[in-house]
Order: C-alpha cells, then structure tokens, then sequence
C-alpha cells in the first residue's frame, strides 16, 4: 500500500545507525596508531573491540561512544569521568587505561587493556560458578575496590558484567563510566536526579535524590554480588542467608552478607578491606581460625525469647544461640512477645531472658514490648537491641529496665558474651 500525502504530517522515523565495523574503525582512530581487529561487545555504555597498539604491538580493548547516544543523560561527561578515573588508578585488579579522546565531533574513546577471558556474568548464567570459584575470587574483587576507594574513587556499578575474569583466573574490574571521585563531587545523583547504577545492584541510599551516597554503596553491591556468586540467586524479598541454600557453607559468610546488606551505611562495613578480611577469615577452618576461643553455653543454658523483625538477622542469631546450647523462641513482633511469654509464665517455665529488638517499624516494638512485660514479671532479665547507638534506650538501658544492650552490627562472639554475661548475673540475683 502506498501512502497518501497526509501521511507527511507524522513524524519521520530515525533510524539508528550501526556501529562502525572493524575496518572503519580502524581508518577513524587519529594517527594511524591502532589496528581494529573485531568487535567483540555491545551495550548502554558503548561498544568494545579488540585491537593492537601498533607502537607497542600489544592487544587492547577500544571503547566507543557515539556522542549522540547519551545527550540526556551527559553520556559525553560520563565516559570522560570513566577515562580520568581509570587513568589514576593502577592496581593489577583493575583493568587499565592507556588512551582517550575524540573522533571527528560524533565518538568518543578510549583504549585500555586487553583482558582475554570472560566476565562473572557468562560464568554464572553457564554454570560454571561454584563455591570454591567465587571464594577465590571475592578478595579479589574486594582488593580492587579497596585499591579504588583509597584513590576517592567509587565504582557505583558493580554487578556481574563489570568484573572480567582473565584465562589466569585474574580479577579485572571495569567499566568505571558511572564512576565519582567522591573527594571532588560528593554527590552521587545527576543533577535530573537519575539513580546511578544497576538497581539490582544499587544500594538504597541510592534511590534517594536527597541522601549522600558514598563508597559503602559499593560495599551493599558487593554483597548482593557475593550472595549470587555464592548461591545464584538475587537477595529479594525474605532472602535465605546463603547456608541455607547451600548445606556445609561456612555460616560465617552469612555474617559477612547480612552486614553488606545492611539498610544503613552505618551499619554496613565501612570499608572493603574489613569485608575482606572477614571473608579471609571465613575461608579459615573454624578449628584452625587464629581467634579466641568462642564463648559456649553450659548445657543447662536455657530459653531466650528473641523478638527481632528482620528475618535474616533473626535466623543468623537462633542458629548461634542454638548452637551454644539455648533453647530459642522466635518472634517477629511484641504483641506476639507479650503472648509467648504469660503462657511460659502460666505453663511455669519461665523464659530466662528476652532479647527484644529496639524498632519494629510495622508492630510493636521493643521499648513498648517491655514496659508491658516489666508489668507481666518485674524480674524480668532483657536485652535491648538496635542499631540506633544513640537512642536514649540504648546509651541507658538500665533506666528501661533492661540488663544489657546489644549494638548492631555484632559479631557471633560479641552476641554470645553479652548473653552469658547477663544469664550470669542474673543467676547470681537468685542465689
């Protein structure tokens, strides 16, 4: 069918061109100093072919923009920031930048090392990730970021397609194109507000145009990629910590996801070097771990009433306790508290202690939960817990009745010595 001349008031179709191929790439590049071979990916942020620098006669990687893919969004800004930021950083975890600049007025490049292996996404989507492989490879990657951070410089994308894996078995980080050199521009929206990142990936801070992002927003997506290296999965919704869905895992690499993912940055570890380190140590046999002996309960320890709302910190603490000998019972909300404990009292066993969590955001909470319970038994022995330090309940627990506070983020001795501590005292009173 042939169109009528009222058709010339709808708008024209653009047509987007391809990229240019190889050869005329290679005719593009200024001063005759690369050789294109082939082009090798495509994506958001450009795309990426393989060639030589004929100087030096060694394979690298050239990435181009067209100008015009990103106007909205400062793409032109964008991959100059990805070639500066490269370019100060020189560690052998993160992949180097050897040139940038223009091509005619329409592209953009730059030219960096040639990493011949894959990325951790091809690796995971064909199987071929194991629990051995991604323990190998986490210090690794937390060794990079660590390097990148001390430079003032957060990634801000980290997921699976950033972190290349030579045949070597080496880590490579790339892809710093959403990268901030945090000492000179602290903030890490756009001035439309766009949210930088993956959001799979993107820490929550990073959703809000009003809060400051900061390096622990690599930390949050460090661990959303350690929970998928580890068990193949995202961390959505009510996520099982990673020894749940794989038998003989180490329990203490749940610790060690659990604290990246915390919703607060200050909870979080405040640097990559400490989730480093407690990775390492996690790798190390409990029996063999150079630490102090853990604290372990006598077997007449007995029955700690938990109230704690999220559920992954909820599981981490009833598998310690547990383990050290307590009978734990779990709540998620004070109401139900108040309930489990007059029918203990009732049925004349008693809880030895309540461990109550400080903020219930959708139940009641842990101060309400003891005003109650302290009416139900004036005796009873309770801990407060939060990660709020300075709540008034917490730098004065004993106004509120409570025998001790629990700070988090905690360690599984640290949670243990508090315990014994207090079921200690306690005793003693009834003696």
């Amino acid at each position: 069918m042939r169109l009528t001349s009222s058709s010339s008031t709808a708008a024209p179709l653009v047509t987007r061109s391809a990229p240019p191929t190889s050869q005329e790439l290679t005719v593009m590049m200024p001063f005759g100093r690369y050789s294109v071979q082939a082009q090798v990916g495509i994506g958001g942020m450009g795309t990426v072919y393989r060639g030589t620098q004929l100087s030096l006669g060694r394979p690298v990687a050239i990435k181009v923009l067209r100008v015009s893919d990103g106007y909205d969004f400062a793409f032109e800004d964008r991959f100059r920031r990805e070639a500066r930021a490269m370019a100060t950083l020189n560690h052998p975890n993160i992949v180097a930048i050897y040139d940038y600049g223009h091509i005619g007025t329409e592209f953009l490049f730059f030219v960096m090392e040639y990493v011949d292996g894959t990325d951790l996404g091809d690796i995971m989507r064909t199987g071929r990730m194991t629990r051995e492989l991604a323990l190998q490879l986490l210090p690794q990657i937390c060794a990079g970021l660590e390097y990148a951070h001390s430079k003032g410089i957060v990634h801000r994308d980290i997921k699976p397609a950033n972190i290349m894996l030579t045949r070597q078995g080496e880590v490579k980080i790339t892809d710093f194109g959403l990268a901030k050199d945090v000492m000179r521009a602290p903030s890490m929206v756009t001035e439309t507000h766009m949210v930088m990142g993956t959001p799979e990936y993107a820490a929550p801070e990073q959703f809000n145009a009003h809060r400051h992002v900061d390096h622990r927003a690599d930390i949050y997506a460090l661990g959303v990629l350690m929970y998928q290296m580890l068990t193949g999965a995202l961390p959505r919704g009510s996520w099982q910590p990673p020894s749940s869905l794989l038998p003989g895992l180490d329990p203490r690499l749940d610790a060690v996801v659990i604290r990246a993912l915390m919703t607060d940055p200050g909870h979080r570890f405040q640097n990559v070097g400490d989730m480093r380190r407690a990775i390492e140590a996690a790798m190390v046999p409990a029996a063999q771990a150079p630490s102090r002996p853990m604290p372990v309960a006598q077997p007449s320890a007995g029955r700690i009433l938990l109230l704690e709302d999220d559920l992954m910190v909820r599981d981490l603490m009833r598998r310690a306790l547990e383990k050290a000998g307590y009978e734990v019972v779990e709540t998620g909300d004070g109401k139900d508290t108040l309930r489990l404990y007059q029918e203990a009292m009732h049925q004349g066993q008693p809880y030895d202690l309540a461990i109550l969590d400080l903020t219930i955001p959708d139940g009641m909470c842990g101060r309400e939960t003891m005003l109650y319970l302290r009416r139900m038994d004036p005796q009873i022995l309770a801990i407060v817990s939060s990660g709020y330090r300075d709540d008034p309940v917490m730098k004065d627990c004993g106004a509120y009745g409570f025998a001790a506070a629990l700070p988090k983020p905690y360690q599984v001795e640290g949670l243990l010595q508090i315990v014994n501590g207090v079921l200690a005292v306690g005793r003693r009173r009834t003696l």
